[in-house]
């Protein structure tokens, strides 16, 4: 099976959404990158994806780069693309995964480079990646006559490959998350804003309150949690920012940030303090605020 330049692998895709989903849930991916002359470096497109991460279990793929540093990737025994200006062998093989964090052993060959025979550059070590992170493998140059598929001057100076971990995009689960701004008034009473947000385990999922006035200024509360889905319910690891605001600009003239860990079961409501958010004697420091989060998956 051969992909093209602005193809995501099917091999990826078939493999990440029949898996069945575990505590880490975590892939890991190798891409082709193409970067610009002006130093701007983007995907191309083209990805081999181990799925959900099986400990022990290698994944292969073999990349080819041609043209104006576009990639294809198949699978072994097939070989190079035809006309490739340069060629890898790549095999990810997990070691372990603690707390979403992956060890694995990374092996690769640069076995075919600018179409003209053989080179041995490679690496075979043990890599340690966080969700989000990555780490380069191996770049050549685009040839400099090379065109683009329509004939035009290529604007790539390098092609690249590069492993990365991160959460799989297509992931069906659905968080959907109640977040209360609370102010306990001097006379017992409470008065609160509510926002209702859904978003997608272990990605950022914003929520923004109305700005809270006072004589002598005006402050925004907002933020963004992550669900972390676990045995009986959910990990949100919350960070809320308090920001007062800059008076006839768009800005802000200060910000406190703070962050929060909870767990919580399915429905039940937690709450979590807020530090004041002015020095003593400030509009604000007779005022108490709390975040009150109900949050669920509900796929």
């Amino acid at each position: 099976m051969r992909l093209m330049f602005g193809v995501l692998s099917g091999l990826l895709l078939t493999v990440t959404i029949a898996s069945a989903q575990t505590a880490d849930e975590v892939q890991i991916m190798v891409g082709g990158f193409e970067l610009a002359a002006n130093g701007a470096e983007k995907a191309a497109g083209v990805w081999r994806g181990t799925g959900t991460v099986t400990l022990g279990t290698p994944t292969v793929g073999v990349f080819s780069m041609f043209d104006c540093g576009y990639f294809s990737v198949t699978i072994p025994p097939h070989p190079f693309e035809d006309h490739a200006s340069a060629g890898w062998r790549v095999e990810v093989t997990p070691l372990k995964v603690v707390n979403h964090a992956v060890t694995f052993r990374l092996r690769w060959v640069r076995a075919l480079d600018n179409g003209k025979g053989f080179a041995t550059p490679s690496e075979d070590i043990e890599v340690t990646l966080r969700p989000g992170e990555s780490r380069p493998i191996d770049s050549v140059p685009v040839i400099p006559t090379a065109t683009t598929l329509d004939g035009r001057p290529c604007a790539t100076k390098a092609a690249a490959l590069r492993v990365l971990v991160d959460f799989p995009e297509m992931d069906r689960r659905l968080i959907g998350a109640d977040v209360w701004l609370v102010e306990r008034l001097p006379n017992g009473k409470e008065q609160s804003q509510l926002q209702s947000v859904r978003g997608l385990p272990h990605r950022q999922i914003p929520f923004y309150f109305d700005g809270m006035p006072s004589a002598a200024k005006r402050v925004d509360v907002f933020g963004h949690f992550v669900a972390d889905p676990e045995q009986g319910g959910l990990e949100i690891a919350l960070q809320t920012i308090s920001a007062g605001a800059d008076p006839g600009k768009d800005g802000y003239q200060s910000e406190r940030w703070f962050k929060s860990t909870v767990h919580m079961k399915p429905g039940e409501i937690v709450e979590v303090a807020l530090p004041q958010m002015d020095e003593k004697g400030g509009a604000f420091a007779n005022r108490v605020f709390s975040l009150r989060i109900r949050a669920r998956q509900i796929r």
